[in-house]
């Protein structure tokens, strides 16, 4: 991909995951290390997903994107799950990226379809 035409989508599922790794990770207590682990799992598909739809057309590139909404699904559980034990900011932040991100994989998708249409 070219710098000056970067995938919004792209650069917003990178600011997540950095995110993810430097605030709420750190959140999550001990005892709770599946949260940490599933999480972590989570996020790094969801970047793999995105990469997997980028560069695939048709109907694989609807099946990553699919994907994607699955991930996106999973990481919004557990979050939920840590917001149960601590209302942080950091993690109402990380649902918020979350829900943009969320946003745009729709709007890619509908778009996706709306082509196919014609």
């Amino acid at each position: 991909m070219n710098s000056n035409n970067d995938f919004i989508l792209l650069k917003r599922v990178n600011i997540f995951n950095d995110y993810i790794n430097q605030y709420v990770v750190s959140l999550i207590p001990s005892v709770h290390r599946d949260i940490k682990i599933h999480l972590l799992d989570e996020s790094y598909n969801l970047l793999k997903n995105l990469y997997e739809a980028i560069y695939n057309k048709g109907n694989i590139r609807n099946k990553y994107i699919i994907e994607l909404l699955v991930c996106i699904s999973l990481i919004d559980g557990l979050l939920g799950s840590i917001m149960k034990y601590n209302k942080n900011k950091h993690i109402i932040k990380a649902i918020n990226l979350l829900t943009d991100i969320k946003n745009m994989t729709y709007a890619w998708k509908a778009n996706i379809s709306e082509k196919e249409d014609k």
